[in-house]
């Protein structure tokens, strides 16, 4: 592909999030201020003007390279730089100037002005970059002290634009600041643990737990980048998005290396599934993803104890021994739990009937549209009473639970007696569901 090309190509893929990023500011920017207003949590909020979402709609409207959005994005700029505090750093909300409750405000805020400094240098007026110049120098020498591992590399970044620090990533969020940093650097290629899924758009690094936001997984800046290669986004993608705001912040990602071992992993054209071998980590033990409209999922949860294997083609044993010492408040008593998305589509079944309690011996169904998940629990050794249930609740990485709303369902098996030590064994098949429009044209 000719140089001139790849630019084009770059520049279209920029665009198309830019337009999303663009279009989440404008919903909540107001006509009276000019600001973006916007509480995390709070969508309908309209009082309070966040520094940093500001500052990401301001470089996307320098982004969308037009005459009239670069003087926009220079207005509005002009005006946030007048928040800083003579200190360096800034505040969250702009009410609370001159007093600033986050002191790694201005680190989070520096490389959307270093980013801008380089790449639009030729359109930048020369009194704007002396005050970002200004800015930035005040902003790095408001740190005086060594930071912790994730915020001394951004400082490092942002100072030589290199660091020999290997920050330790605990979270989306964290792989996220941590790309925003590599990208102030010379490093091209960007190592880190990850799969991607190009049909179902969906980014999972193994290490870190998944978060759901109400039915489907929560979407991640890096998502938006890695999906338009594909050409199109997927609904959960499209759907407006707080998130999407920050979308500036990042930028195309030329080369994102996957360094993933020791993983078991099934990546099929419209499922995948991934799991540990014991569930001891922080991680969920099995996570099976399928749907694009919605997302759906299945996860065990980190269960201590717990043993996995594939046994046959989209088949699982999961090994749970029961602990001697179990607490008898905690997660009342459910030795074997599993979650379920609750969208529309999911139906439940025991014994290919309706019902909320089931037995060992039982086949549990869950059903989509494309596809079923079976399980069969059996107690494999000691002895014990035990019943199941289905009920409405959040998995623990749920994240929108506003008004007492469930948006999972809840698989367990509660213990009734038991001995002390016994192993519960269930089988997990996924079976993929032949539709009729599938089967057109085959013989």
């Amino acid at each position: 592909m000719m140089q001139a090309e790849v630019e084009e190509f770059s520049l279209v893929r920029q665009k198309k999030a830019m337009d999303l990023c663009v279009a989440a500011c404008r919903k909540r920017q107001s006509c009276r201020t000019g600001f973006i207003h916007y509480v995390p949590g709070e969508e309908h909020s309209s009082d309070l003007i966040p520094l940093y979402e500001n500052f990401c709609f301001a470089i996307a409207l320098y982004r969308q390279k037009t005459m009239e959005s670069a003087l926009e994005g220079k207005a509005l700029l002009e005006k946030l730089l007048a928040f800083q505090s003579l200190e360096g750093n800034f505040p969250i909300y702009l009410h609370e100037f001159p007093r600033c409750y986050n002191k790694m405000q201005a680190l989070k805020i520096a490389p959307l002005l270093l980013q801008l400094q380089r790449r639009f240098s030729l359109v930048l007026a020369p009194d704007l970059k002396q005050r970002l110049s200004n800015a930035l120098e005040k902003m790095l020498a408001y740190y005086q002290e060594p930071l912790s591992g994730l915020w001394q590399f951004r400082y490092e970044m942002c100072k030589y634009g290199k660091s020999s620090l290997e920050p330790l990533l605990r979270s989306s969020l964290d792989v996220t600041e941590w790309l925003i940093s590599m990208q102030l650097g010379e490093e091209k290629s960007f190592p880190v643990s990850y799969f991607f899924h190009p049909e179902l758009q969906l980014f999972i690094s193994p290490p870190l737990p998944q978060i759901q936001q109400t039915f489907e997984p929560q979407p991640q800046l890096i998502e938006w980048l890695l999906a338009e290669p594909t050409g199109a986004f997927s609904s959960r993608l499209l759907r407006d998005h707080p998130m999407q705001m920050e979308l500036s912040s990042l930028w195309p990602l030329a080369h994102l290396v996957e360094e993933v071992e020791e993983e078991t992993v099934i990546q099929e054209q419209d499922r995948f599934m991934i799991w540990k071998k014991n569930s001891d980590q922080e991680t969920d033990g099995l996570r099976i993803f399928w749907g694009k409209d919605p997302l759906n999922s299945f996860i065990l949860p980190r269960t201590p104890g717990t043993h996995i294997s594939l046994i046959g083609k989209n088949q699982w044993e999961i090994l749970f021994e029961l602990p001697e010492d179990a607490d008898q408040t905690d997660n009342d008593l459910y030795e074997a739990l599993f979650f379920c998305s609750a969208s529309p589509e999911i139906r439940l079944s025991i014994n290919e009937r309706r019902g909320t309690t089931f037995s060992l011996g039982d086949q549990i169904e869950i059903t989509s549209s494309s596809c079923r998940i079976c399980l069969y629990f059996e107690l494999l050794s000691g002895t014990g009473r035990f019943r199941g249930h289905f009920s409405k609740a959040n998995r623990p990485s749920q994240v929108k639970t506003n008004h007492y709303e469930a948006y999972d369902w809840r698989i367990g098996l509660r213990t009734l007696s038991r001995s002390p030590k016994a192993t519960v064994r269930v089988v997990c098949s996924y079976i993929p569901l032949v539709t009729q429009e599938s089967t057109i044209g085959r013989d």
